[in-house]
């Protein structure tokens, strides 16, 4: 795993635990059964998953553009 995987995890990670947090809280107050909103949000939470994916490969995109750039800035100067 090189360095802007890292970075990206860590950045994931974060979005990851607020997200669980607020799924958590939201889940513990219907917790009295099962209905149509509880089958909606589970979807929602696939979804969320596929999204904070995409959002990681992004972000490793951006960190290796970024890593690029402040070397060809430092080479060329």
């Amino acid at each position: 795993m090189n360095k802007y995987q890292k970075q990206a995890l860590v950045d994931l990670v974060k979005v990851a635990v607020l997200v669980t947090a607020g799924i958590g809280i939201a889940g513990a107050t219907i917790y009295a059964g099962m209905n149509a909103s509880d089958l909606v949000g589970a979807l929602s939470v696939l979804a969320m998953g596929y999204c904070i994916y995409q959002l990681y490969q992004i972000r490793v995109g951006q960190l290796e553009s970024e890593d690029k750039l402040s070397e060809m800035e430092s080479k060329y100067k």
